[in-house]
């Protein structure tokens, strides 16, 4: 999912950017599409096919968020985190302060989900664009899990992640620099070719059969903010291209 910022607009009245999906079905044992996405009003739940490109006025919401294969029911559980979103955005769509995911789980949690889909779950990535006073770009990530945010500039031939994943491998990461008294460099993180179990998620979204269980609570996620001038902007993996 792309949105592409262009150079001249005024707030609200002009596009500042230009959005399009992709999406495909991916390799889910249950041989259903597990992904679900936001895509600026509403959301959309799709095995294949690519968007029409769209002008996009401050602000701006894309989202994508992921079922964990692990279960069978995770589908439900990623379109429920979409449709939170479109609760939130249309009520709040001049805050976004109130895109968090403490808010994203309250919407989940009042509805009754059936019992075989208790323990579904599903990651995050969500951009909020916006505009500030002196024409730039405002970019508020948020993400949960092991979807991803990316970002490649004009003049770079290499993806640049943005975000960490919760997962337990990144977890041991930030323990050893810990013990070393250093910082971690961000290249540490988000490592291949380790054993599989280290890649287990440690935050995500979660489906409960009753909003007063006490399993019942939402995840930790991590926010970030820049600003950029122009850019692309791509949910899946979510990346931002600067230009």
């Amino acid at each position: 999912m792309t949105a592409a910022l262009i150079d001249e607009y005024a707030p609200y009245t002009r596009a500042i950017a230009h959005a399009c999906a992709i999406t495909f079905k991916g390799n889910a044992r249950n041989n259903l599409q597990q992904d679900a996405f936001f895509f600026l009003d509403h959301w959309y739940q799709e095995d294949l096919g690519v968007m029409a490109v769209t002008s996009v006025q401050a602000p701006f919401c894309l989202a994508v968020s992921d079922g964990v294969a692990s279960s069978n029911q995770s589908q439900h559980c990623s379109k429920a985190v979409v449709k939170a979103i479109k609760a939130l955005w249309d009520d709040k769509q001049a805050n976004v302060q109130n895109m968090t995911s403490d808010r994203m789980y309250q919407q989940l949690s009042q509805t009754k989900h059936a019992k075989k889909r208790y323990g579904a779950a599903a990651t995050l990535a969500m951009i909020v664009g916006t505009l500030k006073d002196d024409n730039s770009i405002n970019i508020n990530i948020r993400h949960v899990g092991d979807s991803r945010v990316y970002k490649l500039g004009k003049y770079e031939n290499e993806w640049q992640c943005l975000t960490r994943d919760h997962n337990l491998l990144n977890e041991l990461v930030d323990e050893q620099a810990k013990d070393e008294d250093r910082q971690v460099e961000f290249t540490e993180y988000n490592r291949t070719g380790m054993a599989g179990s280290l890649y287990s998620i440690t935050e995500c979204f979660a489906l409960a059969v009753n909003s007063d269980d006490p399993s019942s609570e939402p995840p930790n996620s991590t926010k970030q903010t820049f600003t950029c001038n122009r850019a692309i902007v791509s949910l899946s993996v979510l990346t931002v291209f600067m230009t």
